[in-house]
């Protein structure tokens, strides 16, 4: 378990790897926390640029998250250990992580909707990662009990209804 008295020699050990080898992967130890993200970023690029231009921004966002090559056991041990561990480093390190998704989706929406201006595209990308990032991450303070999908729906269903209540 990564705690902020871990140090990355034994993170290393733990991982029967060496400190260098262990940079080669990731930036700090706190970044360990983050993989599950930082992991399927490229690749929600690429599902997000596959959705039919008929699509709603909502539905193709959800049908490129739901549709991620993702082990759900890798994003419950990180998202366990993020929730035991949120530190200031580590929640700096979310904010990095929720600022990459933010991009990926704000340069989706400018090309969905050339016309829509720069300022929506903005708002609508950071707001939508926002969603999905809380909504894991309030999965792993529920200690990741309940369906992530449905949980991941319903954070972007508030988003879709303007943050009115889901019934």
């Amino acid at each position: 378990m990564v705690t902020a008295n871990v140090t990355v020699s034994q993170l290393a050990a733990e991982a029967g790897v060496t400190e260098r080898t262990f940079f080669r992967h990731f930036p700090t130890k706190e970044a360990v926390l983050f993989a599950d993200y930082e992991t399927p970023l490229e690749w929600l690029a690429e599902a997000l640029a596959r959705r039919p231009a008929f699509e709603s921004l909502f539905d193709a966002v959800m049908a490129s998250v739901g549709s991620f090559p993702h082990d759900l056991e890798v994003v419950r041990q990180a998202a366990l250990l993020r929730a035991t561990l949120i530190g200031e480093r580590a929640a700096g390190h979310l904010r990095v992580v929720q600022a990459s998704f933010a991009a990926v989706l704000t340069q989706f929406v400018r090309k969905r909707y050339p016309d829509g201006g720069a300022l929506a595209a903005e708002v609508a990308g950071a707001t939508l990662a926002a969603a999905l990032v809380v909504a894991v991450e309030n999965w792993g303070r529920g200690s990741c009990t309940g369906d992530l999908g449905q949980i991941v729906a319903d954070s972007v269903n508030l988003v879709r209804l303007g943050l009115a209540p889901l019934s």
